[in-house]
């Protein structure tokens, strides 16, 4: 039994797309709480129903698709969806969603609300962990061998601690809990990313590791790169390698992982940034390069043009404030022009002995204690609690007079 699941803000459209896609035969099952007729409806009515949950990603899209060898394809699906709802408390909670066919094997999708109609959200933590206990539980009811899994201890803990033990023995004895970590060749994000894109990963692996053998400084790498057809720039967190699509990619990641499948022996993050430090390079911008540090693009401003490359600016950078002085390429002034500190601090060492007593008994009014702030804290803290209480005062009163019902009206419970 594999599982899998991603956690998202579910508008509608492209999750739709992507479990409606014609190279499956989908059919799309019946709902739980929804009374939407379509799967972009149904999307966006799980969304709607969780508007007063506090939760920015409202939904939950897990997959199962159990073994081949199993000969009851439904039951096996349907045994793990109950062990699912019980784990994460999801019996009550709506969901739509579809079966899939590919490559004779079957296996269902379904997106769940994460926010409860009280407006508390679904607890996700460990997930994977927890899936995959479900899932250890099918294969063993079912006959077969686990599925190799890198939380196999874990979960050989938890089923004991809630008294599956026959189930625990059977993992024990399967070799799954001394067995090596199996390391996904993709995770979920990049899997997606590469079906976007069609740039197949482990080959952008393959060459990245190609151009780091062939070179030992940060410009020899670079120059490596470009041979390839793949750059090298500055992201926000460090520097990506960018690939034809325009997808940006972390080196360290890239370096890391190619080392870690092809050489057993992954490269330390540290030794990557190493190499590259110091190394001068152009910035990225929305998934695609963005020439941040250079004077002017191919075919820009005319000379004298601010920005241009005859314009006067710092750094040979031609980039000049509205009606004032040259800047920094980020924007910032340094805070030399007449609006920066130090033009400001000017001002103060320059005002008349006069405005400065009045500055000083202005300044003198301000109580700066914490004692002072400390309280303000206390009121705030003790006026949210009454909103709490009065809230939940409020559901109290509504629930005992006409109990719980979802938007269309039916009793909940």
């Amino acid at each position: 039994m594999i599982s899998g699941a991603t956690r998202g803000t579910g508008r509608g459209g492209a999750l739709a797309r992507h479990l409606l896609k014609a190279e499956n035969e989908v059919v799309v099952i019946p709902t739980r709480g929804l009374g939407s007729t379509t799967l972009t409806e149904q999307l966006r009515e799980l969304v709607a129903q969780s508007a007063g949950g506090r939760t920015d990603r409202p939904v939950y899209h897990v997959y199962c698709s159990p073994d081949p060898a199993i000969a009851d394809n439904a039951a096996a699906r349907a045994r793990f969806w109950t062990l699912f709802e019980t784990e994460f408390g999801m019996t009550g909670q709506p969901y739509c969603g579809v079966e899939h066919a590919k490559g004779g094997r079957l296996h269902e999708h379904r997106a769940y609300g994460l926010v409860r109609p009280s407006g508390a959200v679904v607890d996700l933590s460990w997930d994977y962990a927890r899936r995959e206990k479900c899932g250890r539980i099918v294969e063993c009811e079912f006959g077969l061998a686990p599925v190799p899994s890198k939380h196999a201890r874990t979960v050989a803990h938890s089923l004991r601690r809630e008294g599956h033990s026959g189930v625990a023995d059977w993992l024990v004895a399967s070799g799954s809990t001394e067995a090596k970590r199996p390391v996904a060749r993709l995770t979920p994000r990049e899997r997606l990313i590469e079906e976007r894109t069609g740039v197949a990963l482990d080959d952008l692996r393959r060459l990245t590791l190609a151009a780091w053998r062939e070179t030992a400084d940060g410009p020899g790498f670079l120059t490596a790169l470009r041979a390839r057809g793949l750059e090298l720039r500055l992201g926000r967190a460090g520097p990506v390698v960018v690939d034809a699509s325009g997808t940006v990619h972390p080196v360290t990641r890239l370096v890391g992982a190619a080392t870690r499948r092809v050489e057993g022996a992954r490269i330390p993050a540290a030794e990557v940034r190493q190499r590259l430090a110091g190394l001068s390079l152009e910035g990225v911008g929305r998934g695609r390069p963005a020439d941040h540090a250079a004077p002017y693009r191919d075919g820009g401003p005319a000379e004298g043009y601010p920005g241009g490359p005859g314009a006067p600016g710092i750094g040979g950078v031609g980039l000049r404030r509205h009606g004032g002085g040259a800047v920094r390429p980020d924007g910032g002034g340094g805070g030399h022009g007449r609006d920066g500190p130090g033009a400001a601090l000017e001002r103060l060492r320059a005002a008349s002995g006069a405005r400065r007593a009045v500055m000083r008994r202005h300044l003198s009014g301000f109580d700066v204690s914490q004692e002072r702030y400390r309280g303000a804290a206390e009121r705030a803290r003790k006026a949210s609690e009454r909103l709490d209480d009065i809230a939940a005062d409020r559901q109290r009163r509504g629930l005992a007079l006409w109990g719980l019902t979802d938007i269309w009206g039916l009793p909940l419970r």
